[in-house]
């Protein structure tokens, strides 16, 4: 059996070789993205063939999150307000803030059930219009907004349940848990269960724009910083045309 001094030895060496990384393999990436993301961003992650881990949520739990120090490498926000937040907080530096891409709002319902927006709340007696919390998912704040300055807020608000993100939005619906839904544009591509029956103006709302930024509390910064940019070059957003997003000029967030 090895003597005391041995093992204390043995256990100054194993501890410097894992400051040095030796012996172990190299992290991932992490990547906060909100949850309207994660079909597309999963697939530009595969096309990439960087490796990365993902968490999804709305932009602001995802916030509340990193503002708590969760070990996050990238930042993907569907609302500047969020970025904003941490950017404020110091977490993230104003000018490495970009904007990755645009969406637009939709109604989607059941497979073969219509919407008539000048009668909002026909057939919905007794039935759910779902969508995110507005309290802290962007698509929700944008779709309130929308819907208040198209006067829809009013007779849709009695029949309306908060969801969790986009993706809670388009299983109640596709379920038939709910007769009406807003989310992106890009929620409802290609999904089976719900159609889009109405496109929301652009004009009723502010630019929707997903902004991206690296973080300084995870464990490989520069997979992140490449992952940036492979997103924001032309076959990342190669692969976010394909799932319904809009391309934007990649620009500095500020005044977004």
């Amino acid at each position: 059996m090895p003597r005391l001094p041995h093992l204390l030895k043995a256990g100054a060496i194993a501890a410097a070789l894992a400051l040095v990384g030796v012996g172990s393999p190299a992290a991932d990436p992490m990547v906060f993205g909100a949850a309207s993301t994660a079909r597309a961003l999963d697939a530009a992650i595969a096309e990439s063939g960087r490796g990365a881990l993902t968490s999804y949520s709305a932009s602001g739990t995802l916030a509340r999150q990193i503002e708590q120090g969760a070990p996050a490498d990238v930042f993907l926000s569907a609302n500047a307000r969020w970025m904003a937040h941490l950017v404020d907080q110091g977490l993230i530096e104003a000018d490495a803030v970009q904007t990755l891409m645009s969406n637009r709002l939709v109604l989607i319902a059941p497979s073969g059930r219509g919407f008539d927006a000048a009668a909002p709340t026909a057939g919905l007696e007794g039935e759910y219009f779902v969508m995110a919390d507005p309290a802290v998912a962007p698509v929700g704040r944008y779709g309130q907004t929308a819907l208040e300055t198209l006067g829809l807020w009013g007779p849709l608000a009695p029949h309306f349940v908060p969801s969790r993100n986009t993706l809670a939005t388009v299983a109640a619906v596709a379920s038939g848990e709910a007769a009406l839904g807003l989310v992106y544009a890009s929620d409802a591509a290609g999904r089976e269960g719900v159609e889009i029956v109405w496109s929301v103006p652009t004009t009723a709302h502010p630019p929707i724009r997903y902004l991206i930024a690296p973080l300084a509390q995870g464990d490989d910064g520069d997979g992140g910083d490449a992952l940036i940019d492979y997103l924001l070059a032309a076959e990342g957003q190669a692969v976010f045309a394909r799932f319904g997003f809009l391309a934007v000029e990649t620009s500095s967030a500020e005044g977004s």
